[in-house]
């Protein structure tokens, strides 16, 4: 049994979230947008949700300047080096025409957790 998936650009989310080799690497805020956008690929794939987007997460982060920065922006490269090949494999499936639904939702429920907790550190603590 083949699952049916809406018509989407996961190329697009994979490529944002690729390291352009000419520079340093795409800001905290790309960086975090990509991660949205493939998070909504994820989510079609997996049947569930789109999660809210969270536009001001990247100067949230530039804001503190503690530990919790530090913390953040590693979450984020985390983030990136788990849903890069997550999502590669789950289009290949689709391309293949596999059914990507039982792996999107285990990949779903890893970026819903490391999104939770990276929006914890950025949270406004009033310090």
């Amino acid at each position: 049994m083949q699952h049916q998936t809406d018509s989407f650009d996961g190329a697009l989310a994979f490529d944002l979230l690729r390291r352009n080799a000419d520079d340093a690497g795409p800001s905290l805020a790309t960086r975090w947008q990509s991660l949205d956008d493939a998070g909504r690929v994820i989510a079609a794939l997996a049947g569930e949700a789109e999660p809210p987007p969270e536009p001001n997460f990247a100067a949230r982060i530039e804001a503190i300047a503690d530990d919790r920065h530090r913390l953040a922006v590693q979450g984020v490269e985390d983030l990136s080096a788990m849903i890069e090949p997550g999502l590669a494999a789950l289009l290949y499936v689709c391309e293949n025409g596999g059914d990507a639904r039982a792996p999107a939702l285990a990949l779903w429920r890893e970026f819903t957790a490391s999104r939770v907790a990276l929006l914890a550190l950025a949270a406004d603590r009033g310090d």
